[in-house]
């Protein structure tokens, strides 16, 4: 039985909350909590347009010079802090006698409420490296946090640290320009008690391995699951600091490596002289870790001698020289001799997702930029797929599935690395920084930024490019390297339209979203007409608005764009990207399939795979076509290559598994979509097996599958459709069938008034109707369908289940006889228990002979 929590002594709050209230231009939304020297409130910046957490001094402080005069000395030590793993600190406003702090706003978690459960080995060391990185930063810029603990690191949902509070910085004493600022009287007593190393405690000076010391005792308390200081009372908890050595951590967690117990030991060292010297030197060991942690045979520290230690010591720095000469090799000589060193190197093959960037201090324009500029980096990186080791996920891939974590980018694509990175905006300059994430450890391999002009988009790609390359140790040739630095234009002005209108589709969605992509676009080809690029994603752009409207106007604008795109430039991917969204989406609608011609929508997708054979997707845009075109042994096929591309990726599963129900592999089916699922549980994924089960008559395993799915999308009508039939044919459950059925109907009719040319949609509606016995509303609907695609093998198929249901055998028998010369599986009528009064009948018999 779970017990509830409380809050252990909760902090009293005595000041008035300013929830709801205005503070200079800053509307105050919540309340956030008390940290360090203030409390600090979520806000609104309405002039900048973003949010950001507000400092201010506790009310019964509001008079106390000394505390004000320390929130104007946090901020001047933290605003000289420019780091990624440091949260930013942007002003200091006063209103009346009211001091604030405009601090950066961080989502996500502190580390303490991460600890309420164990983290993976491989998580901590991506949170120790970052952390270290951050003292690198604070202790270079000559400042020392002070108050390092779970409270004052955070967590954003992408993973990355964050550390708050510089709210009792102080210089340390070598820094040149510590004469800049006044020296607080009680400085060196401060921070929290059970985080506080010997020397402060002591109130002797202290330096930058205080804070080192701070962070020993965080990463064994994140590995042990307790603080190795922490008493009952003020006197035992310093008594333990001073006097005490706290237990190997290889006693309490038998998961921690020799080596990286050694190196939280000699963090936790009581004479500040035997600890790490830098956090620089603690970041090197973490990160020699890998090769420590897997090969090594180290005996356990408490058995080796002071002079091996010291010696060993020694060689670290000799390591530091190598990796040193490591960096200037060749990106293939680098990468193995990483390999050698155990340092965290790049993988050989490569499999790429491209995450958004994030932009930090505005909104508008830059932020559609930033958006921009992520989809313009895929595609630079996609024109060195021709090396089979390097694939990369298309944008509009990322894009259409709001792909954001390094996580759903793994699961969803089988990728092994995630590249990416943010953009803050200071005056008219933009910083932007970069990272490589393996995406199996979800673990921080590689980092790099640079500063451009923010009017310098050319500048801007051109580094981010460089930046990747480097990353990722790619090989460029110099005739690659020309291409990687052409933009399509030599017009600045249409260039940084084009990134706005990539940035804007990033967020189709939203309507005004699809109107400024089209007016960018458009600007972009008015400064240069002949932009290929430009063409590609206004064409994107127009198919985006037929989405949105159904207008049909939309295809033909987006078909003639997308044309000229080719025209100007034959193998320009974004263009041959277009077409095939283009193909792909009105495959759906059989007239429009007309008008364009399958075999040319099969010559794109073919063209696509000749351009990028080792790369999964092409393979899954043609296998959804042959799909459609009720081709399913073509579509396993393609499906088939989707797997042996991407063997981590849940959809090449799931559309295999499919596409074998639909063959009647039902085995194989059953086999791929349990894959699938194990990869990452999905509504079709489920509902999938759920059908494999159905055909095989094994009902109740079928609604066990179809419950799952409705589970996790509870507002599809075709999963509540699937679950209607299984119930329906186990015994005991028509009640069961009668509500999933109306739940079905009930969602379908919303979707036809969004979209009235649905056809899918018609086929639901039409068959729950009839097997809730509404003959008249069910032949409406499937006729509806009909005379919008008279053509479409499935709503055949549903014709022929309508009149089955109803006793019509000969109508029923004609309906079937269409679908499978329409290209229907003869699987599917014979496995369908609908049909099975129909059995004995010679017209039914002689139907599925036709193939």
């Amino acid at each position: 039985m779970t017990e509830p929590r409380i809050q252990a002594n909760p902090a009293e709050r005595t000041s008035p909350d300013l929830t709801g209230t205005t503070v200079g231009r800053f509307i105050i939304r919540k309340w956030l909590g008390q940290g360090g020297m203030g409390e600090v409130y979520f806000a609104e910046d309405v002039g900048l347009k973003r949010s950001v957490a507000l400092k201010r001094i506790p009310w019964a402080r509001r008079a106390d010079e000394r505390s004000r005069r320390r929130l104007w000395h946090e901020a001047q030590l933290a605003s000289q802090l420019n780091d990624p793993h440091i949260a930013a600190v942007y002003d200091v406003i006063e209103d009346g006698d009211e001091l604030f702090v405009v601090m950066e706003y961080v989502e996500g978690q502190t580390l303490r409420r991460r600890l309420d459960q164990p983290l993976h080995m491989h998580e901590f060391l991506a949170v120790a490296e970052e952390c270290a990185g951050a003292l690198i930063a604070a202790h270079g810029a000559g400042i020392l946090h002070g108050d390092i603990k779970p409270e004052n690191i955070m967590l954003t949902p992408a993973g990355q640290v964050k550390i708050l509070d510089f709210g009792i910085a102080h210089r340390l004493e070598e820094s040149e320009s510590s004469t800049t600022l006044e020296t607080l009287p009680d400085r060196k007593f401060a921070g929290t008690l059970a985080y506080m190393s010997p020397e402060v405690l002591e109130t002797r000076e202290s330096d930058a391995r205080a804070d080192i010391f701070s962070l020993g005792v965080v990463f064994y308390e994140a590995l042990a699951g307790r603080n190795p200081f922490l008493a009952e009372g003020f006197l035992p908890t310093c008594e333990r600091i001073l006097h005490e050595d706290p237990p190997l951590l290889r006693e309490v967690n038998s998961n921690v490596s020799t080596g990286l117990e050694r190196i939280i030991s000699k963090m936790l060292v009581k004479n500040p002289a035997e600890r790490y010297a830098t956090a620089t030197d603690l970041a090197a060991d973490l990160r020699a870790l890998p090769s420590v942690t897997v090969h090594s045979q180290t005996p356990a520290p408490s058995r080796w001698p002071a002079a091996k230690h010291r010696r060993v010591t020694r060689r670290v720095g000799g390591l530091s020289l190598v990796v040193l000469v490591v960096a200037t090799l060749l990106p293939s000589v680098r990468q193995q001799a990483r390999s050698w060193l155990g340092l965290n190197s790049v993988p050989r093959t490569k499999q790429v997702a491209v995450l958004p960037f994030s932009v930090v201090g505005t909104e508008g324009e830059m932020a559609a930029f930033g958006a921009g500029l992520t989809e313009t980096l895929t595609a630079k990186l996609t024109q060195l797929t021709e090396d089979r080791s390097l694939q990369v996920v298309p944008a509009s891939e990322i894009r259409a599935r709001r792909i954001t974590t390094v996580d759903d980018a793994r699961k969803g694509f089988g990728v092994n690395l995630a590249l990416g990175g943010s953009l803050c905006v200071s005056g008219d300059h933009v910083r932007i920084y970069c990272v490589l994430v393996d995406a199996s450890k979800r673990r921080q391999i590689r980092a790099g930024s640079l500063t451009v002009a923010a009017k310098d988009p050319f500048t801007a790609l051109d580094g981010v490019v460089r930046e990747a390359v480097r990353m990722l140790e790619l090989d460029v040739q110099p005739r690659q390297r020309e291409a990687l630095e052409s933009h399509g234009t030599q017009v600045v002005g249409a260039y940084d339209y084009y990134l706005q209108g990539r940035g804007y589709l990033q967020n189709y969605d939203r309507a005004e979203n699809l109107e400024n992509a089209i007016q960018v676009f458009e600007r972009a080809l008015s400064l240069d007409p002949s932009y290929a690029l430009a063409y590609a994603g206004l064409g994107d752009a127009y198919w985006k608005k037929y989405e949105s409207n159904k207008e049909s106007k939309w295809i033909e604008n987006s078909r003639i764009v997308c044309q000229q795109a080719l025209r100007l430039d034959k193998q320009l991917s974004p263009a041959h990207v277009c077409m095939g969204t283009l193909y792909g989406g009105t495959g759906a609608y059989q007239d429009a399939v007309r008008e364009f011609g399958r075999g040319e929508a099969e010559k794109t997708y073919r063209h696509a795979i000749e351009l990028r054979p080792h790369y999964w997707a092409p393979y899954n845009w043609l296998g959804a076509f042959y799909f459609r075109q009720a081709r399913y042994q073509e579509a396993a096929e393609m499906f088939s290559q989707v797997v042996a591309l991407a063997p981590d990726s849940f959809r090449g599963y799931s559309n295999l598994g499919a596409s074998y129900v639909e063959s009647g592999r039902y085995a194989e089916a059953i086999a791929a979509l349990e894959r699938s699922i194990v990869i990452r549980p999905t509504d079709y994924g489920y509902t999938n097996l759920g059908n494999a089960f159905f055909y095989q008559r094994q009902y109740e395993q079928a609604v066990h599958a179809h419950e799952k799915a409705v589970k996790l999308t509870p507002r599809d009508p075709l999963l509540w459709w699937n679950l209607g039939d299984a119930y329906y044919w186990t015994p005991g459950q028509r009640d069961q069938a009668t509500y999933a059925y109306r739940q079905a109907i009930a969602l379908a009719k919303e979707e036809l008034r969004v979209n009235p040319r649905d056809i899918d949609v018609f086929g639901i509606l039409g068959i729950c109707q009839a097997m809730l016995g509404d003959k008249k509303s069910a032949l409406e609907s499937i006729h509806s369908g009909l005379h919008l695609s008279p053509e479409h093998a499935s709503l055949r198929f549903q014709a022929a289940v309508v009149y089955a249901q109803f006793g019509q055998s000969s109508e029923a028998i004609e309906w079937l006889k269409k679908a499978l010369s329409a290209g229907l599986s003869p699987s599917r009528v014979r496995d369908t228990p609908n049909f099975d009064p129909l059995r004995a009948d010679p017209r039914f018999q002689e139907s599925l002979r036709m193939k």
